[in-house]
């Protein structure tokens, strides 16, 4: 039986429930064994402004997995020079899986867009298939036959909605696990500047 990997990229800034349970479906809908979290180094579609250094993002998604079977964090990105480019890291875990071994790669339905503007895009279809997250109620066709559906019902939670209410001096309990909620506030990270030291 081959091993199935499921490869989660992203900024994670910072990591909340709405990831954890975009896991959780892949693990289940597609029979994953293991899915990698991969923090992004430096986003060439994204850039670079108010995102938390790569470290620090690391470090939340390694509190936010602890308690979940078959998710863990890596590094490869973050350590790496330049942009990240996700052709390059398929690539290396392509080099180190098994001959049978199958990848994923979850993708959310707002990069459906930017998708066919990823470098080595056509590399990337040869070698994994791309399971683009459908939230309840946001489900429409797949267009193009080598991309799976992978429903999800992961709430109204987006990282850009913590930041928010990090930036109000609002909690983010409901949001995030709660080791991740101690580390945001412990740090004061994306507090608005006047309320950094309050």
């Amino acid at each position: 039986m081959s091993t199935r990997i499921g490869l989660f990229g992203g900024c994670f800034n910072p990591v909340h429930r709405g990831h954890i349970a975009v896991a959780r479906a892949a693990r289940a809908h597609l029979g994953l064994d293991k899915v990698l979290f991969i923090p992004s180094g430096h986003p060439p579609l994204k850039g670079d402004e108010g995102l938390l250094a790569g470290e620090e993002r690391l470090a939340m998604l390694r509190l936010a997995l602890a308690e979940e079977a078959g998710m863990d964090a890596c590094d490869i990105e973050i350590g790496r020079a330049g942009p990240s480019y996700t052709v390059d890291t398929v690539r290396a875990f392509w080099r180190e899986l098994p001959d049978d071994a199958e990848m994923f790669f979850l993708l959310g339905s707002d990069c459906l867009g930017r998708l066919p503007r990823w470098k080595g895009i056509d590399e990337l279809h040869r070698m994994l298939r791309f399971a683009v997250v459908q939230r309840a109620g946001e489900e429409r066709p797949l267009v193009d036959p080598r991309l799976l559906a992978l429903p999800c019902d992961a709430g109204p939670v987006s990282s850009t909605l913590i930041r928010e209410r990090l930036a109000r001096g609002e909690s983010v309990d409901d949001l995030v696990h709660r080791a991740v909620a101690a580390r945001l506030a412990a740090r004061r990270h994306y507090a608005a500047p006047d309320r950094v030291g309050a």
